[in-house]
């Protein structure tokens, strides 16, 4: 089932009406036993526009036809390939041994040619989740390049039609794609992006996406908050495992009450962090912020799970006011990492050498504090890392590479260590 646990100073001082907070939501397989886990499917979605012509077709279709070899008889599966139209190369199916010989002989077959609309292949992807049936949806988009402009009108809206439908993992093959196209697009879809620079690399990535999906056992669950019409939910972000704005997928039920979908589950925990706007309150005065609770469908129907109110109260007491939520402060923490990723980057590529070894340097600190190696390691490609503890970097030669995988990679978050308080530090610009 599930659990929800909420971090916040519950004193603020005088004067102040914006609280932080922290939902801590664990999900457990083993407990969920007799919960409708619903049925599988799992998409590829194949850019075959002309640029993918040569090694980045050839591993991609490797590493589906490989992916398809990991999939079991109770899953289905489909695959779609795009380029300036779309194509259903295996429609949705049991991935039986039949099934999956016959979808290695159709991918094998694929070749290159055209240009690049991600919408086609999004809206045929759409049709396949919807004709499986299945409760439990996973995607892995690939491209190799720039949507076409003639395709930036449509693509909004069929990545609206996809949302609470199947989620969706997108990966840029090699260097001549947009981040922010894909970030887009798993963003809105409660995925992850990515790049592979080297295409030999996709075999792995295949391998992992499969891993997740195939162990999400529970269909969806949603965050309900609900709060007084006076307070605003300021901020709504998904902290770990990737930092994901969840505000825009929010959906008002009543003048006092958000829905958030929070996508399917594996056995797993994720973080939350919540700012809310309150009417500035007098000295010991006392205010609901909201309720939290995490609705999923239990063996009974709707079941909800809540947390304790997240409530405050305003006091003169510095002792009291000034205490920092140690998961709060942490993702504080994160998310001024990511800032000083992207903001390093953008430094740089405008030619500001000394922003942009600040910013970045203060990156490596955070990461280097806060233990998230993953970070850390993409770093170590853009900067030399001359002394982690005090933010001292040099840049490196540029490669536009490694500065791709760095700007996706550096939302990847990690929860906080045991006795560690990840302090926030004023945002240097």
């Amino acid at each position: 089932m599930f659990t929800i646990q909420g971090f916040f100073n519950p004193y603020l001082p005088a004067g102040q009406s914006r609280l932080d907070a922290v939902l801590t939501i664990s999900s457990s397989i083993e407990s969920a036993a007799g919960m409708p886990s619903g049925r599988k499917v799992v998409g590829f979605v194949l850019d075959v526009s002309g640029s993918m012509h040569g090694e980045k077709l050839a591993q991609a279709k490797l590493a589906a036809r490989r992916g398809i070899d990991m999939l079991d008889d109770d899953t289905s599966f489909f695959v779609v390939s795009f380029s300036g139209s779309a194509k259903v190369v295996v429609a949705a199916c049991r991935a039986t041994a039949e099934n999956r010989a016959n979808a290695h002989r159709a991918v094998q077959d694929l070749g290159a040619g055209g240009s690049t609309a991600m919408s086609r292949g999004l809206k045929l992807a759409l049709a396949q989740v919807q004709q499986s049936g299945a409760e439990i949806a996973s995607v892995y988009f690939q491209t190799d390049g720039d949507n076409d402009h003639n395709d930036s009108d449509q693509l909004p809206a069929v990545i609206a039609q996809c949302q609470g439908v199947f989620q969706c993992d997108c990966r840029g093959i090699g260097t001549d794609w947009k981040p922010e196209q894909l970030r887009r697009i798993a963003s809105a879809l409660l995925g992850t992006a990515d790049a592979v620079i080297d295409p030999t690399g996709l075999d792995q990535d295949f391998q992992a996406f499969l891993s997740r999906s195939m162990s999400k056992g529970i269909a969806g669950a949603t965050l309900r908050i609900w709060s007084p019409k006076v307070v605003k939910v300021a901020t709504v972000k998904q902290m770990s495992p990737d930092i994901l704005d969840l505000m825009p997928l929010a959906k008002r039920v009543d003048d006092k009450t958000l829905d958030i979908p929070l996508g399917a589950w594996a056995a797993e925990t994720r973080d939350y962090q919540l700012a809310f706007e309150l009417p500035t309150g007098s000295l010991d005065d006392e205010m609901l912020a909201c309720r939290a609770s995490v609705v999923f469908q239990g063996p009974a129907g709707e079941t909800k799970v809540s947390c304790d109110p997240i409530a405050v109260r305003w006091s003169s007491d510095d002792v009291l006011t000034t205490r920092i939520s140690k998961e709060v402060a942490h993702y504080t923490g994160q998310s001024e990492l990511a800032e000083s990723i992207q903001e390093g980057l953008d430094a740089k590529a405008n030619g500001d050498e000394e922003r942009a070894t600040r910013l970045l340097g203060r990156a490596a600190q955070i990461a280097e504090q806060s233990g998230n190696d993953e970070v850390t390691r993409r770093l170590k490609k853009v900067v030399d890392v001359v002394d982690a503890s005090t933010g001292t970097v040099r840049l490196k030669r540029a490669d536009k590479g490694a500065e791709m995988e760095l700007e996706l990679g550096g939302t990847r978050t990690v929860r906080r260590r045991s006795g560690t308080t990840q302090q926030p530090v004023e945002k240097q610009s």
